[in-house]
């Protein structure tokens, strides 16, 4: 006779977890307020949490216009000629045009947080309420981001194994305008966007439709609409965005346990 050992593990899924990822599906589908630890665990863990509202609706994804705002940024940036339309369009709308040649050089103007100083500390009061394992930092160009990792649970929940997503946020020169998709880039580290794309690929055979580039080629989460931005001293940009971004790894990871369809994660507002 031979004998094994069977590790310990799991035959079937925990029934009062799985019922968790169902309601966190209808949470991201019909829109409703979410629960978010410090690390940014939506299972119900135990820890020290804060709740946000995460609306119904949309991840930006007009890819389209978001690259002809990085053409632009980059002719502005590096010297082109640009297309003007007689009003002073310059994203392609009909009318009569006229090319003008922008020589290379910058607007000078204060950052952000210079004009706005109570704004900056408006973002720092709700980023260590919300997010308060992240660190903020400044970029060479003078730009500001926030640095640190979230781990919504849902796939250590069915799995036993825990995903830790490392993120950057970084301003972007024009916050905090609103516009669709935010003035705050999401950014995954570790693991990178490309390699969050090859994993739905193994796992489904589609590739995640809400990833933008910016204007130097690099990946970022698409995620909220202008309307969902607010700008206070209770919700502010960067931690609304980064909260959208959790969303963003929540339904990432329903698709992986297998509770959410990846195809209704690809929808244009699908989630």
């Amino acid at each position: 006779m031979n004998t094994i050992i069977i590790p310990q593990g799991r035959l079937a899924d925990d029934a009062a977890l799985a019922a968790k990822r169902a309601e966190l599906k209808r949470k991201l589908l019909e829109g409703g307020k979410i629960t978010l630890k410090k690390d940014g665990n939506a299972t119900g863990a135990a820890g020290e949490a804060s709740t946000i509202s995460i609306p119904q609706g949309k991840l930006a994804d007009d890819a389209a216009l978001a690259a002809k705002r990085a053409e632009l940024k980059r002719k502005l940036l590096e010297g082109g000629k640009i297309t003007l339309k007689k009003d002073g369009n310059a994203t392609g709308a009909a009318g009569e045009a006229s090319t003008i040649s922008i020589p290379q050089g910058k607007l000078a103007m204060p950052q952000w947080y210079e004009r706005d100083p109570e704004l900056l500390e408006a973002e720092k009061i709700a980023m260590g309420r919300a997010f308060s394992n992240f660190e903020l930092g400044i970029l060479d160009d003078g730009r500001l981001y926030w640095q640190g990792t979230v781990s919504p649970g849902i796939y250590e929940s069915k799995f036993g194994e825990k995903r830790i997503y490392h993120l950057m946020a970084v301003y972007q020169q024009n916050h905090p305008e609103q516009r669709m998709g935010s003035t705050v880039f999401v950014y995954p580290l570790l693991p990178d966007a490309e390699e969050l794309m090859e994993e739905l690929h193994r796992k489904t055979g589609q590739y995640p439709s809400h990833i933008l580039r910016d204007s130097n080629n690099q990946r970022y989460l698409c995620t909220a609409e202008s309307s969902d931005i607010k700008v206070g001293n209770t919700v502010t940009t960067a931690a609304s965005v980064i909260g959208w971004a959790v969303k963003w790894l929540m339904a990432f990871e329903l698709v992986l346990t297998g509770d959410l369809p990846v195809e209704k994660f690809n929808q244009h507002h699908g989630i």
